[in-house]
């Protein structure tokens, strides 16, 4: 199976995972998804480290996991509240964002260096997050800032993992960030806290699955390709999101979201384009250690 393969797959579950929290809407509390959504994903994860015979001793940073964790976590709630009121493309296009505040953070707490051209990509690519943003005009809600936010929360947890990833199997980074989210979550339970019904278990337990396979796809493209060469996978979620958004959710893309879409789309590719020139690894930071 090819790189391209995998990275694809990955990025059609990561969509199918957002689907399910949205059909969820607000009947489960946001913090219980959160939880189950970690919970069901730990089970798949604890049977691939105990097939490859991983051990938890070799973990180690830990301080640097539960900061991850703790960026994730907010990350991850925002995303999901944002899916309760925010269309499926314009979510997953503004969290392209989250490439921009990489590269920025990347300069404070990585040491690299980044170029003029790069810069200017920045820019134009927050330009477009603006023009889908529309704060001139009524229509513009503080829901619309919750990808943005989130984006850059997980622009955080991506700046953790990259050094968490120097001394530390990726599998069992991914188990450790999941146990840990999972157990931050639970400790938001109060009363508001519901047993699911049948049909909204199955949801819950579809975001685990969902996330833990586009996780699995994910690492599995990285092993065979330099994610700046995958990059460009990354937009077919747009296409899956335009989809299932206008088929399930009667969800109407306007004219304004295609102009901010085409400009990040650009932006994020030629960061990526000059990446590989400069034949640096950056991690992607797209939807996705989650």
């Amino acid at each position: 199976m090819s790189a391209f393969f995998f990275k694809s797959l990955s990025v059609l579950f990561f969509v199918l995972m957002g689907t399910c929290i949205k059909i969820l809407g607000d009947r489960v509390p946001l913090f219980e998804v959160v939880f189950f959504r970690n919970f069901f994903a730990l089970i798949p994860i604890i049977l691939v480290i105990y097939k490859n015979k991983l051990k938890l001793s070799k973990i180690n940073q830990y301080p640097l996991h539960l900061m991850r964790a703790v960026f994730g976590i907010c990350a991850m709630s925002l995303f999901f509240l944002s899916l309760r009121h925010v269309n499926l493309v314009e979510m997953q296009t503004i969290s392209f964002s989250s490439v921009f505040f990489i590269s920025i953070l990347s300069i404070f707490f990585l040491q690299e260096v980044i170029g003029i051209r790069r810069i200017i990509a920045i820019m134009f690519g927050f330009l477009g997050v603006v023009i889908i943003l529309n704060p001139s005009i009524n229509i513009f809600s503080n829901y619309s800032l919750l990808p943005l936010i989130a984006s850059l929360f997980l622009s955080f947890a991506v700046i953790c993992l990259k050094k968490i990833l120097t001394t530390n199997n990726n599998f069992l980074s991914i188990f450790i960030f999941t146990f840990f989210c999972s157990l931050i979550s639970l400790g938001f339970y109060n009363s508001s806290w519901i047993i699911p019904s049948s049909q909204d278990l199955l949801l819950l337990m579809l975001t685990g699955i969902f996330g833990f396979i586009a996780q699995f796809f994910l690492t599995k493209s990285f092993q065979l390709a330099d994610a700046s060469v995958l990059a460009p996978f990354e937009f077919s979620s747009l296409i899956w999101s335009y989809f299932i958004g206008y088929f399930l959710f009667n969800e109407i893309v306007t004219f304004r979201v295609y102009i901010g879409a085409l400009i990040i789309v650009l932006s994020v590719s030629y960061i990526f384009y000059r990446e590989s020139i400069l034949k640096k690894k950056i991690a992607v930071g797209i939807n996705k250690q989650f």
